[in-house]
């Protein structure tokens, strides 16, 4: 007991900042990922064109295929589910892609909840998912 009496306090903005860091690793998990699976399809979409070139340089002048991706900021927070009237599953090559048909919750402002998390324990809260609404 005497041992955390003498203990000096901790400031609390530096919990706060912890916990600021967390969310936003927990929120950069998936654009990092997107551009890493980018950047790995425009390494092969390179060596393709090496190989089409050294086999005929005048394909050189037509410059190097690449894939560009955007980003598009939202105006405000959705939610879409995963729900077979909800998306699509996308099969490209080994890739599998999700193609969202409908916004369940279009102004979602959930508490507790990370952005582009999936499956969020929290969402369990907000009211698109309500079986009666």
């Amino acid at each position: 007991m005497v041992h955390i009496v003498i203990c000096p306090l901790h400031g609390v903005s530096k919990t706060l900042s912890l916990n600021e860091a967390e969310q936003l690793i927990r929120k950069l998990s998936r654009p990092i990922a997107e551009t890493a699976r980018l950047i790995e399809e425009n390494i092969q979409l390179a060596k393709e064109c090496k190989e089409k070139v050294l086999d005929n340089s005048q394909i050189a002048s037509q410059g190097i295929l690449q894939n560009n991706a955007t980003v598009k900021r939202l105006q405000h927070p959705r939610t879409v589910c995963t729900n077979e009237k909800c998306c699509r599953v996308i099969q490209e090559g080994d890739e599998t892609k999700m193609e969202y048909l409908s916004i369940c919750h279009d102004v979602c402002y959930l508490k507790g909840i990370v952005q582009e998390k999936l499956s969020d324990p929290e969402l369990e809260y907000c009211e698109a998912m309500d079986p009666d609404t």
